[in-house]
C-alpha cells in the first residue's frame, strides 16, 4: 500500500477541499503534525494518512482515529470561540486572501 500514500492523499485532498491551494495547505499541516506538533495521537493520524494506511473519508468511521480527531476539532472550536469579533474578522480576512474562500459563506452552508 506504500504507493497509495502521496498520490492518493493528493487526490483525496483536492477532491474534498475543492481547491489545490487548500489541499496543499492541509497536506503541509499533516506533514507538520506527523512530527508531533499536535500531539502523539494526531502525529499517528497524520502519518497514516500521508503513508496511505487510511483514507480521509474513513477517519470518522474508525475509533482509533475519530477520538483524536474529535478532540482536535473541539480544541479548535474552543480556541475560535474565545476570539474577539475583531480577531474573528481578521482570521476570516486572512483565509479570504490566502485561499479565496469566504468563511462566513461556509458557516451559512
Amino acid at each position: 500500500m506504500q504507493e497509495r500514500g502521496g498520490e492518493a492523499i493528493d487526490r483525496e485532498l483536492e477532491t474534498m477541499a475543492g481547491r489545490s491551494g487548500i489541499a496543499e495547505e492541509v497536506k503541509e499541516s499533516l506533514r507538520r503534525m506527523k512530527d508531533g506538533s499536535a500531539g502523539p495521537e494526531m502525529a499517528e493520524v497524520a502519518r497514516d494518512l500521508l503513508e496511505g494506511r487510511i483514507r480521509l473519508r474513513d477517519l470518522s468511521m474508525t475509533d482509533v482515529y475519530s477520538g483524536p480527531l474529535m478532540d482536535a476539532i473541539d480544541r479548535y472550536k474552543r480556541w475560535e470561540s474565545e476570539l474577539t469579533p475583531e480577531q474573528r474578522d481578521a482570521l476570516a480576512e486572512q483565509v479570504r486572501e490566502r485561499f479565496g474562500v469566504d468563511v462566513n459563506e461556509l458557516r451559512r452552508s
